[in-house]
């Protein structure tokens, strides 16, 4: 049976640390945490559950720590975790589920690039990564996963995959064979203490790399996401601008177009925000996110009539997505929420009660959602009166 090693980086994590290693204990063989300079015993915490901890000078490169860390792990695969990470029961038990089917380095007598025989993995498939959901932002109330992407979690180690990016960092998995296991779900649980901790950061790390000359698409991308976060808007809409001028996946550009209709939405630049909320749209038709986008200029101007057709388009386009990210809401209640507000506020109160009950599905403002449709149900009723 394969060895599983787990690879993490810390600082200061020791409000969340026990928690973390406790659930990928159920699944994995060995714990290996890189501390990049904790002084609130995050170490200690980690070597009494068990760990190898390693001590890692922090360079402002999150990739370095990480490759670090793996570089540390001895296990036939690796998976990775952050300290404000958790894996739910049932997802543990998917890992030790999957993670039992998966065959051991040299199993199957072939190298890192994915030649020769078969070996003894999931359905006799030659791969070298897992590929899972990362759920990253909830409802406050309901809980259900509001933001999602798909992320590389589970790396055969004799493939000798790196980590890159001093910022935002990925795997590089190009030309890699992966497999998706949709059931090997990590929900990213980030508390306050801890954003706090880490607030401005990022920016100012991807700030430094952009005043040392760092144009590359990807750090160009998270800047301009960075500064859309703080609200600076208009620099956040320069920076897209600049993202866009150049080739990136098909993905980032479309949520990088989406994210610049909305800073210049912010600051007032609404045909702007119009023109480019109709590019993503018609770079990928087939998902919600860019139409509900596209949707909320004329909404927040009370043009309800005009915000109809950009609601229900988003409600019939619900294709989900092989990479990127997914807003959740998009692909579920909100559609129908909004589209059934324009339609009772352009007085189709038949249409916008069918879109209501719809809009109740998984919806967190439920009961305003149900007022609403008590109040399209008297306009009908008022209608048929006067008939």
């Amino acid at each position: 049976m394969a060895r599983v090693s787990l690879s993490m980086i810390v600082k200061d994590e020791a409000e969340s640390i026990a928690a973390v290693l406790a659930d990928a204990s159920a699944f994995c063989d060995e714990l290996v945490v890189a501390d990049t300079g904790s002084t609130d015993g995050t170490p200690e915490l980690a070597a009494a559950a068990g760990a190898v901890v390693l001590h890692v000078p922090w360079t402002d490169d999150f990739a370095a720590a990480r490759n670090a860390s793996l570089d540390a792990c001895t296990g036939d695969w690796v998976v990775w975790l952050d300290a404000d990470d958790r894996v739910p029961p049932a997802a543990q038990q998917a890992f030790r589920r999957v993670l039992a089917d998966l065959d051991g380095d040299g199993a199957d007598g072939d190298g890192a690039d994915g030649s020769g025989a078969d070996g003894d993995g999931v359905d006799g498939d030659r791969f070298d990564a897992l590929i899972s959901p990362y759920h990253c932002g909830f409802d406050e109330h309901t809980g259900a996963p509001t933001f999602t992407t798909l992320r590389e979690r589970v790396l055969r180690r004799s493939a000798r995959l790196r980590w890159a990016g001093a910022i935002h960092e990925v795997v590089d998995i190009t030309g890699v064979r992966t497999r998706e296991e949709a059931q090997l779900v990590v929900e990213h649980r980030r508390t306050a203490s801890q954003a706090a901790q880490d607030e401005g950061r990022n920016l100012r790390i991807l700030e430094k790399l952009y005043a040392e000359g760092d144009r590359s698409p990807r750090t160009l991308y998270y800047r301009a996401n960075e500064l859309r976060d703080v609200e600076r808007h208009q620099e956040a809409a320069d920076a897209y601008a600049e993202v866009l001028a150049l080739p990136q996946p098909a993905w980032e550009r479309y949520f990088a177009l989406m994210s610049r209709a909305e800073c210049l939405q912010a600051i007032g630049r609404t045909g702007e925000a119009a023109e480019t909320a109709v590019q993503a749209v018609l770079l990928d038709p087939t998902r919600p996110e860019a139409w509900m986008v596209a949707g909320m200029i004329p909404y927040e101007q009370g043009e309800w009539a005009r915000a109809v057709p950009f609601f229900s388009a988003a409600s019939v386009a619900q294709a989900r997505p092989t990479e990127g990210f997914v807003r959740g809401r998009d692909h579920d209640w909100a559609p129908w929420d909004f589209l059934s507000v324009c339609l009772g506020n352009s007085g189709r109160h038949e249409e916008a009660l069918q879109a209501g009950v719809r809009a109740l599905r998984g919806n967190p403002q439920g009961d305003r959602v149900r007022a609403n449709l008590g109040w399209f149900v008297s306009e009908l009723s008022v209608t048929d009166s006067t008939n």
